[in-house]
């Protein structure tokens, strides 16, 4: 099994993050500028890009068990850091590195996109209950019949 194998399965897995990222980006700003069209190819793009990751996510995963087999530790980055050849080292350590800030900034810009939307929609049901009260006083004051 080949250390540089999973050093770039890690970071094609990075890529696809880093690409799944700012999809997640411009979905908060269609989000924030009420643009519908925009949202609707961008969920498809954020679909098709997290089938890829997915699929590079069982591709390392299965890279990273074998490697931790055939080295005999436990299949996390830092348990083989210790046992990986030193001239993969700091390559592999780097690799590593790289695809947890990648993970990190995915979640932190999804939080904020959930935040954002949440937002939308207790701002959204905040206005149909007021929109609600204030046709049924209406109605309920005489309004305006338009009945021939």
């Amino acid at each position: 099994m080949s250390v540089q194998a999973l050093i770039n399965a890690m970071l094609d897995e990075a890529d696809l993050i880093d690409d799944l990222l700012d999809a997640v980006a411009e979905q908060r700003e269609s989000v924030k500028n009420g643009d519908h069209a925009a949202m609707q190819s961008l969920m498809k793009r954020v679909q098709g890009i997290s089938f890829r990751v997915q699929t590079t996510e069982n591709r390392r995963a299965a890279l990273t068990e074998s490697l931790s087999k055939e080295l005999e530790c436990e299949p996390y980055v830092s348990a083989l850091s210790q046992v990986v050849p030193e001239a993969d080292r700091a390559l592999f350590i780097g690799a590593g590195e790289r695809l947890g800030h990648s993970v990190f900034a995915l979640k932190s810009e999804m939080a904020v996109l959930t935040g954002i939307i949440e937002h939308n929609e207790r701002f959204s049901a905040m206005l149909l209950s007021e929109w609600r009260r204030l046709d049924a006083d209406f109605t309920r004051s005489g309004g305006m019949d338009f009945r021939g």
